[in-house]
Protein backbone atom coordinates (compact mmCIF):
# COMPACT_ATOMS: atom_id res chain seq x y z
CA UNK A 1 0.00 0.00 0.00
CA UNK A 2 1.62 3.57 -1.09
CA UNK A 3 1.00 6.53 1.31
CA UNK A 4 -1.73 7.64 -0.92
CA UNK A 5 -4.17 4.94 -0.19
CA UNK A 6 -6.46 4.95 2.47
CA UNK A 7 -6.06 2.47 5.15
CA UNK A 8 -9.28 -0.45 5.87
CA UNK A 9 -10.16 1.49 8.70
CA UNK A 10 -10.32 5.07 6.96
CA UNK A 11 -12.03 4.14 4.31
CA UNK A 12 -15.85 5.78 4.31
CA UNK A 13 -18.76 3.71 3.26
CA UNK A 14 -21.54 5.50 1.91
CA UNK A 15 -24.72 3.85 0.56
CA UNK A 16 -27.27 5.76 -1.86
CA UNK A 17 -30.87 4.61 -1.59
CA UNK A 18 -33.10 5.63 -4.31
CA UNK A 19 -36.60 5.67 -5.74
CA UNK A 20 -37.33 6.04 -9.11
CA UNK A 21 -40.08 5.78 -11.99
CA UNK A 22 -39.05 6.36 -15.27
CA UNK A 23 -35.07 6.01 -14.60
CA UNK A 24 -33.57 9.40 -14.53
CA UNK A 25 -33.36 9.58 -10.61
CA UNK A 26 -31.00 6.29 -11.30
CA UNK A 27 -29.10 8.00 -13.73
CA UNK A 28 -28.33 10.79 -11.45
CA UNK A 29 -27.31 8.07 -8.52
CA UNK A 30 -24.71 6.42 -10.98
CA UNK A 31 -22.76 9.96 -11.59
CA UNK A 32 -23.62 10.63 -7.65
CA UNK A 33 -22.22 7.12 -6.85
CA UNK A 34 -19.17 7.89 -9.75
CA UNK A 35 -18.36 11.17 -7.93
CA UNK A 36 -17.72 9.89 -4.01
CA UNK A 37 -15.85 6.57 -5.20
CA UNK A 38 -13.15 9.43 -6.80
CA UNK A 39 -12.42 10.46 -3.24
CA UNK A 40 -11.68 6.79 -2.31
CA UNK A 41 -15.20 6.32 -0.69
CA UNK A 42 -16.84 2.79 -1.45
CA UNK A 43 -20.58 3.35 -2.86
CA UNK A 44 -23.49 1.27 -2.31
CA UNK A 45 -26.34 2.15 -4.85
CA UNK A 46 -29.96 0.00 -3.88
CA UNK A 47 -32.92 0.77 -5.79
CA UNK A 48 -35.29 -0.06 -2.66
CA UNK A 49 -38.06 -0.72 -4.59
CA UNK A 50 -35.89 -3.53 -5.71
CA UNK A 51 -33.56 -4.57 -2.96
CA UNK A 52 -31.99 -3.71 0.10
CA UNK A 53 -28.98 -1.97 0.99
CA UNK A 54 -25.70 -5.51 0.43
CA UNK A 55 -24.86 -3.95 3.96
CA UNK A 56 -26.22 -3.32 7.44
CA UNK A 57 -26.89 0.29 8.17
CA UNK A 58 -24.44 0.88 11.10
CA UNK A 59 -21.49 -0.19 8.24
CA UNK A 60 -22.08 3.25 6.77
CA UNK A 61 -20.65 6.79 7.52
CA UNK A 62 -23.34 8.29 5.23
CA UNK A 63 -26.63 7.47 4.13
CA UNK A 64 -27.90 9.15 1.08
CA UNK A 65 -31.94 8.59 0.27
CA UNK A 66 -33.60 10.05 -2.57
CA UNK A 67 -36.01 10.22 -4.99
CA UNK A 68 -37.47 11.38 -8.20
CA UNK A 69 -40.88 13.39 -8.18
CA UNK A 70 -43.73 13.02 -10.09
CA UNK A 71 -47.68 14.02 -9.43
CA UNK A 72 -45.94 16.27 -6.26
CA UNK A 73 -44.68 13.19 -4.28
CA UNK A 74 -41.57 11.17 -3.57
CA UNK A 75 -41.53 7.48 -4.49
CA UNK A 76 -42.81 5.54 -1.84
CA UNK A 77 -40.01 3.00 -1.16
CA UNK A 78 -37.50 5.90 0.00
CA UNK A 79 -39.63 6.76 2.68
CA UNK A 80 -40.57 3.26 4.20
CA UNK A 81 -36.89 3.11 4.07
CA UNK A 82 -36.62 6.25 6.34
CA UNK A 83 -39.65 4.93 8.52
CA UNK A 84 -38.24 1.69 8.89
CA UNK A 85 -35.17 2.45 9.79
CA UNK A 86 -35.23 5.64 12.02
CA UNK A 87 -33.44 4.38 15.09
CA UNK A 88 -30.46 2.45 12.94
CA UNK A 89 -30.11 6.00 11.16
CA UNK A 90 -30.21 8.06 14.08
CA UNK A 91 -27.01 9.35 14.67
CA UNK A 92 -25.69 8.50 11.50
CA UNK A 93 -25.33 11.28 8.73
CA UNK A 94 -27.96 11.10 6.19
CA UNK A 95 -28.26 13.05 3.17
CA UNK A 96 -31.62 13.94 1.08
CA UNK A 97 -31.88 14.62 -2.71
CA UNK A 98 -35.04 14.86 -5.16
CA UNK A 99 -34.68 15.02 -8.58
CA UNK A 100 -37.39 16.66 -10.16
CA UNK A 101 -39.04 18.76 -13.22
CA UNK A 102 -39.69 21.97 -11.26
CA UNK A 103 -35.70 22.14 -10.42
CA UNK A 104 -35.73 23.33 -13.90
CA UNK A 105 -37.32 26.15 -12.97
CA UNK A 106 -35.59 28.72 -11.41
CA UNK A 107 -39.02 30.47 -9.83
CA UNK A 108 -40.42 26.99 -8.56
CA UNK A 109 -36.37 25.65 -6.72
CA UNK A 110 -37.78 27.39 -3.52
CA UNK A 111 -40.93 25.85 -3.53
CA UNK A 112 -39.69 22.78 -4.74
CA UNK A 113 -37.00 22.85 -1.92
CA UNK A 114 -39.63 23.05 1.03
CA UNK A 115 -42.18 21.33 -0.35
CA UNK A 116 -39.81 17.87 -1.39
CA UNK A 117 -36.84 18.34 1.09
CA UNK A 118 -37.40 20.54 4.28
CA UNK A 119 -40.86 18.99 4.92
CA UNK A 120 -39.47 15.99 4.78
CA UNK A 121 -36.38 16.53 6.91
CA UNK A 122 -38.79 18.33 9.42
CA UNK A 123 -40.82 14.71 9.22
CA UNK A 124 -37.33 12.97 10.27
CA UNK A 125 -36.59 15.33 13.61
CA UNK A 126 -34.35 12.57 14.97
CA UNK A 127 -31.83 12.33 12.27
CA UNK A 128 -29.25 14.16 11.39
CA UNK A 129 -30.14 15.45 7.98
CA UNK A 130 -26.57 17.23 6.89
CA UNK A 131 -27.03 18.37 3.08
CA UNK A 132 -30.44 18.72 0.77
CA UNK A 133 -29.83 18.54 -3.15
CA UNK A 134 -32.93 19.79 -5.34
CA UNK A 135 -31.85 18.96 -9.14
CA UNK A 136 -33.58 19.14 -12.41
CA UNK A 137 -35.29 15.92 -13.77
CA UNK A 138 -36.04 14.52 -17.45
CA UNK A 139 -39.06 15.03 -19.02
CA UNK A 140 -39.68 12.50 -21.96
CA UNK A 141 -43.11 12.36 -22.76
CA UNK A 142 -42.61 9.05 -24.33
CA UNK A 143 -42.54 7.19 -21.45
CA UNK A 144 -45.54 8.45 -20.06
CA UNK A 145 -49.24 6.74 -20.63
CA UNK A 146 -51.61 8.87 -22.67
CA UNK A 147 -53.01 10.43 -19.49
CA UNK A 148 -49.90 11.54 -17.77
CA UNK A 149 -48.45 12.61 -21.04
CA UNK A 150 -51.47 15.22 -21.83
CA UNK A 151 -51.27 16.46 -17.95
CA UNK A 152 -47.23 17.00 -17.88
CA UNK A 153 -47.54 18.44 -21.73
CA UNK A 154 -50.18 21.01 -19.88
CA UNK A 155 -47.56 21.66 -17.18
CA UNK A 156 -44.89 21.97 -19.78
CA UNK A 157 -46.87 24.56 -21.68
CA UNK A 158 -47.36 26.96 -19.13
CA UNK A 159 -43.94 26.51 -18.13
CA UNK A 160 -42.19 26.97 -21.11
CA UNK A 161 -45.46 29.61 -22.07
CA UNK A 162 -45.52 28.15 -25.30
CA UNK A 163 -47.90 25.83 -27.77
CA UNK A 164 -44.72 23.49 -28.20
CA UNK A 165 -43.69 20.90 -25.93
CA UNK A 166 -40.54 18.95 -27.33
CA UNK A 167 -40.53 15.26 -26.89
CA UNK A 168 -37.80 14.83 -24.50
CA UNK A 169 -36.70 17.78 -22.36
CA UNK A 170 -33.55 17.48 -19.89
CA UNK A 171 -33.41 20.08 -16.57
CA UNK A 172 -30.35 17.49 -15.05
CA UNK A 173 -27.25 19.97 -14.42
CA UNK A 174 -25.05 17.38 -13.94
CA UNK A 175 -22.10 20.17 -12.38
CA UNK A 176 -24.36 20.49 -9.81
CA UNK A 177 -25.23 17.00 -9.36
CA UNK A 178 -21.10 16.41 -9.23
CA UNK A 179 -20.29 19.14 -6.46
CA UNK A 180 -23.23 18.57 -4.22
CA UNK A 181 -21.98 14.44 -4.11
CA UNK A 182 -18.54 15.23 -3.82
CA UNK A 183 -19.09 17.95 -0.95
CA UNK A 184 -20.91 15.14 1.18
CA UNK A 185 -17.79 13.72 2.08
CA UNK A 186 -15.88 17.32 2.68
CA UNK A 187 -14.79 16.64 -0.95
CA UNK A 188 -14.61 18.94 -4.12
CA UNK A 189 -16.58 18.65 -7.33
CA UNK A 190 -15.00 17.85 -10.79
Amino acid sequence: MSGNEPSADMTKRVLIGYGTRYGTTEEVVSEMAKTIQQSGAVVDTVNLKKAKPPAPIHDYDLVVIGSGIAAGKWTGEPLKFLDGNLSELAGKQVALFVVCGSAGSPEACVEAQAQYLDAIAAKYPSLSITSTGLFGGVFDLSKYSFPVRAIVKSILKKQLKSDEVPQRIDYRDWDKIRQWSAQLLGGSGN
